[in-house]
């Protein structure tokens, strides 16, 4: 009797162990999938971060290349892109040779009593300009340029006024300081004489 009494018991003990072990497994089992639950719901936060991720990537790409392409587009309008040195073009005469930019040579201002036979005098105010070929006449003209000077105010002071009359005047007034200048100057020669101011009064 004892012996069934003390099977009975451990019988019993066994099945409460038993029934404690499932009740552990059972709060296991509820735990890892809770636990799987929570690992799942961090892994759709875990993908919806990366897709938020990628978004910012795509558009601070899309920016990047905007602000290239618009820095580009004003660098180009600006003339930073595209400048190209500019060559010196050699113009050819007829004779095959190349011709040399003309070189300007300013005189000093003339002002001259005109010839006139009234009794009010009148003036000349000038500024001459001489039309070199070449760099080189400028010491020539330089060391010439007394006699030159002398020579232009003699023939000024002969003039009367109604010498200078209309554009027809001017241009005789041109042709002869040219005749007389390449006359004064040889072998240097003078292309053209211009004029930067003319008055008369």
């Amino acid at each position: 009797m004892a012996k069934a009494k003390a099977k009975e018991k451990e019988a019993d003990i066994e099945e409460d162990d038993d029934s404690k072990l499932g009740e552990e497994k059972k709060d296991d089992a509820e735990a890892s999938d809770g636990e799987e639950g929570e690992e799942g719901a961090e892994g759709g936060e875990g993908e919806g971060e990366d897709k938020k991720s990628k978004k910012k990537i795509i558009i601070l790409g899309v920016l990047a290349v905007v602000v290239l392409l618009a820095g580009g587009a004003g660098a180009y309008f600006m003339g930073l892109f595209g400048k190209h040195e500019e060559h010196a073009v050699a113009l050819i005469g007829a004779d095959g040779k190349p011709i040399e930019k003309p070189i300007y040579y300013t005189l000093p201002e003339f002002l001259v009593n005109l010839n006139s036979s009234g009794k009010q005098s009148s003036f000349l105010k000038t500024t001459v300009i001489l039309e070199l070929a070449h760099q080189d006449d400028v010491p020539q003209i330089e060391a010439n340029l007394p006699r030159l000077l002398d020579m232009l105010n003699t023939y000024l002071r002969e003039l009367r006024p109604t010498d200078l009359a209309g554009s027809a005047g001017i241009q005789r007034l041109r042709e002869e300081l040219l005749l007389r200048a390449n006359k004064t100057l040889a072998p240097t020669k003078i292309n053209d004489v211009l004029f930067k101011e003319i008055i008369v009064q």
